[in-house]
This record gives C-alpha cells, structure tokens and sequence, in this order.
C-alpha cells in the first residue's frame, strides 16, 4: 500500500517485507545498523496493539535513531493491519499463537538473539507470549497500556464488536473500532494528518479483517 504524501512527513520510513510460510507478506520497519547486536546493542522490538500499526511508533524510532545513530528499531506490522497483507479470516486465524508464530519466524529471519521490547495493547499479549519460554532474550522491557494475563473483564463497547452481525457491520463496514479508537483513545484530539496516518491501511471491508 502506498501512503501519500502528507503521511510520508509523518512516516519518512522504507519498510521492508517478509514473506511467511502461507505466503502472506508481513511489513515491518528494520532501522538502524544490522550489527549493532554484535556491538552489544540488541535491537529495539516495538509490537503495536489493535487497531494500530508501526505507525503509532514513528516519533519513538526517530527519537532513539537521533540519539543513537548505531541503535537498530524493528517494528513489525502484525498480519492483518498496517502495511502488512490482510488475508480473509479463512486464510489466517487471527490469533494470539499464530501472531506470535509469526513474530517469532521474523526474529528469526533478521537474526534478532536478544531485544529491547517495547509492547502497547495487543502487542503485550503477542510479545510476552514470543518469549514467555525464553525470558533471557529480552535485555529490557517497556509495557504501555497493555496486559500480560486473562482477565474475565471486557468494556462492553469492546464486547458489541464481537456480536454476529451488528459486529462485522460495525467495524468492518463502518470502521467504527478504528475510527472511534483514533477519536476516543486520546486526551487531546489527534492532528488530522496523525488520525489520517492511524486510519489509512484500514480503508475498506476487505483490509478491516484484523
């Protein structure tokens, strides 16, 4: 997908493409120097929740990319959002362990031993689950807004996207998961080229799956 130009300026980046063993495309951002492991720096993991996509990290990755020109940033599209193919739900489960086998067949592919991991929302659950067997490969590890265990609670706005029916109509056909989250979700309003930025890769029925 290609973003126009007023989104470049917001997200000046060439992302990189990875195809995964069902031959579904993932998108992620690799900056920064490859070696930079070999020096003793690990890589900065960034894993976005839901409805989000590498974009929400852009000022993180050229904040830490300004003040350490030898850091590398990897920030992955999860299957279904961003930049990232968007398989029908047939095609792809759309679930914790198939998000996590998907990261982990990425980290595997850039040779990614040890990360900084960085996780928001969905994210968190994807991210912990990568390592939960492997705890060592995680130097240091930020959590925002996000969760690490099941918890029986759901926001009811949350649990009317999940009805049969009223929920696909809702999300899929009107956006309202996203179009509300980029209104709802923040404490001051989001400039219109930002909340452009967030909505941008879901722009029809087809690429509302995730």
């Amino acid at each position: 997908m290609n973003l126009p130009s007023e989104l470049r300026a917001e997200y000046p980046f060439d992302g990189k493409r990875f195809t995964l063993p069902g031959g579904h495309d993932l998108h992620y951002l690799d900056e920064g120097p490859a070696e930079a492991a070999a020096s003793g720096k690990p890589p900065v993991l960034m894993l976005h929740g839901n409805p989000t996509w590498s974009f929400f990290y852009r000022n993180l990755v050229k904040e830490l990319r300004r003040e350490d020109p030898g850091l590398r940033c990897i920030v992955p599209d999860h299957l279904g959002c961003g930049l990232s193919d968007k398989p029908p739900d047939h095609a792809f489960p759309y679930d914790l362990a198939s998000h996590v086998h998907n990261l982990r067949l990425l980290l595997d592919h850039l040779g990614a031993e040890r990360v900084r991991l960085v996780v928001h929302d969905w994210g968190g659950p994807i991210g912990l689950t990568a390592f939960r067997d492997e705890p060592d490969r995680i130097e240091r590890l930020v959590l925002l807004n996000t969760a690490g265990f099941l918890d029986p609670r759901v926001p009811r706005r949350i649990l009317l996207c999940r009805l049969p029916l009223l929920g696909p109509f809702l999300v899929r056909r009107c956006n309202a998961f996203a179009g509300l989250a980029a209104r709802m979700a923040v404490i001051k309003p989001l400039p219109p080229a930002v909340r452009q930025g967030f909505l941008h890769p879901y722009d029809s029925w087809k690429n509302r799956v995730a």
